[in-house]
């Protein structure tokens, strides 16, 4: 049972492992994490360095885990369709912008989730092309714009923009 367990995790840290170290957070300790979508195999970033954080080394658990890569898949399936332009590109966008909308509330309860071990904030999807957002997307409060990457943070709601 002990060994099932062992290869367990190491199936699911498998799910986001990055393909090359080359973009992996080398902080001595992470204090931070933001979930974003950088079109990498892995969303778990540091919130000092912005690189890729191994979820073995956050001694994520299973299901923290499987959290994570599945709201991932589906993120990522969204993000990818409005990069890509085309009729579906309206539908991803509206989806990625709704902060009641699946996605949205699943990447938010990861966060939640993840942030009873390390504060953990969803980077929230907006389209430069709308300007640059001042309000937080959940509860509509200025954002706080004192931030090291992105426009702004509502701490309170665990949004990074």
């Amino acid at each position: 049972m002990p060994g099932q367990l062992v290869s367990t995790l190491m199936d699911a840290y498998h799910k986001l492992r990055p393909w090359t170290e080359i973009e992996a957070c080398e902080c001595v300790s992470v204090k931070g994490l933001f979930l974003v979508d950088i079109l990498s195999n892995n969303p778990l970033h540091c919130d000092f360095c912005r690189n890729e954080v191994d979820p073995e080394r956050l001694q994520l658990t299973v299901e923290e885990t499987e959290s994570v890569a599945r709201w991932f898949m589906a993120a990522s399936a969204l993000y990818r369709l409005w990069l890509h332009s085309g009729e579906y590109e309206d539908y991803a966008k509206a989806c990625l912008l709704d902060p009641n909308g699946q996605v949205n509330k699943d990447g938010l309860e990861v966060a939640r989730i993840l942030s009873s071990k390390i504060p953990t904030r969803l980077w929230f999807f907006y389209d430069t092309d709308d300007g640059e957002p001042t309000h937080c997307p959940v509860c509509c409060n200025p954002l706080n714009t004192d931030v090291k990457w992105g426009t702004g943070m509502c701490a309170l709601c665990r949004v990074q923009m």
